[in-house]
């Protein structure tokens, strides 16, 4: 079969070379990092200034890289070679050897064994429904009319300040020819899908919103061209509710002017804060915001020398 041609639209993205960031000179921040000091300024100084960064490896963790690395496999095949090489791609399996991959490379950083056998034959066996979902729904996810795949992990990377970086990895971008437009999209891993609480969390959101907000000043794009996608796949569903939840939840957040302007105000307030001449800002204000769902998960709750307000 001959390889379509790729519109000029879908090569500006593939062939582009982002900026190297220096980490000798030059700082990055990402979405995960503005969430983190939306949570609590006092985390973030510990994990960045001093330098006391805590890397838990979970199921979860193992899980989400798999899953996000089988799909974007899976649909590389479907836009480069053809819908029915991607129909005859064993999903189980590459899952199964993903987890297994990404387990090793998570242990060998611990140095021991951070969950067990049965946790993870049940997280795979989750994994396996939704790709079967997805395999089985694919054109109603993932339509090939007009459509290209025009990146898979494609870099944003965007000077902020002076020597100051916002860095991002965009999990999927495509081109539509006919409407010419491109659809950014994230996918997320959950256990039942994004509440309400989630939707209306704007730190969180804020992630896909600069996305946007990036992509068109990196490609020279108009804005107003491009749509962005929460995809969340859902490992769990409750089978004997009246109505069945999907395997797969899309949201689509309103991402226009004023959106993207709350998303931009997070990044520049922080930078603003924790950024000064190219350096970290150890003069900046960094009080602790202590609440039940912002201590819940903090690594250094258990240690009154590093944090007195934790919440327990």
């Amino acid at each position: 079969m001959a390889k379509k041609k790729l519109p000029k639209e879908v090569k500006l993205v593939l062939e582009h070379t982002p900026h190297q960031i220096d980490y000798r000179r030059e700082k990055n921040v990402s979405a995960s990092q503005i969430l983190m000091y939306d949570t609590c300024p006092h985390q973030w100084k510990l994990s960045k200034i001093d330098k006391l960064q805590v890397y838990t490896p979970s199921v979860h963790t193992v899980f989400g890289t798999a899953m996000h690395e089988t799909i974007q496999d899976w649909l590389h095949v479907m836009y480069n070679q053809s819908a029915k090489a991607a129909n005859d791609v064993d999903l189980r399996e590459q899952l199964k050897l993903k987890m297994r991959e990404v387990y090793e490379k998570e242990r060998k950083k611990t140095k021991e064994a951070f969950t067990t056998a049965d946790e993870l034959n049940s997280f795979f066996l989750d994994g396996v429904e939704i790709l079967t979902y997805l395999k089985k729904k694919r054109s109603q996810y993932f339509s090939m009319k007009n459509t290209y795949l025009a990146g898979i992990e494609t870099d944003i990377v965007q000077e902020i300040r002076p020597n100051v970086y916002f860095k991002g990895y965009i999990d999927l971008v495509f081109y539509n020819k006919l409407a010419d437009t491109y659809t950014i999209i994230d996918i997320k891993t959950s256990t039942r899908g994004w509440t309400d609480y989630d939707k209306k969390n704007d730190a969180k959101i804020a992630q896909i919103l600069l996305y946007k907000e990036f992509f068109a000043k990196q490609f020279n794009v108009d804005v107003d061209q491009i749509n962005v996608e929460y995809f969340i796949l859902r490992r769990k569903i409750n089978e004997d509710a009246e109505f069945v939840a999907r395997r797969v939840q899309e949201w689509r957040p309103a991402s226009g002017k004023v959106k993207r302007g709350k998303a931009v105000k997070l990044l520049n307030e922080f930078v603003a804060n924790a950024f000064k001449d190219g350096a970290y800002n150890k003069d900046g204000d960094f009080s602790p915001t202590p609440s039940q769902s912002a201590c819940r998960f903090c690594p250094y709750k258990d240690d009154k020398s590093l944090c007195s307000h934790a919440i327990n």
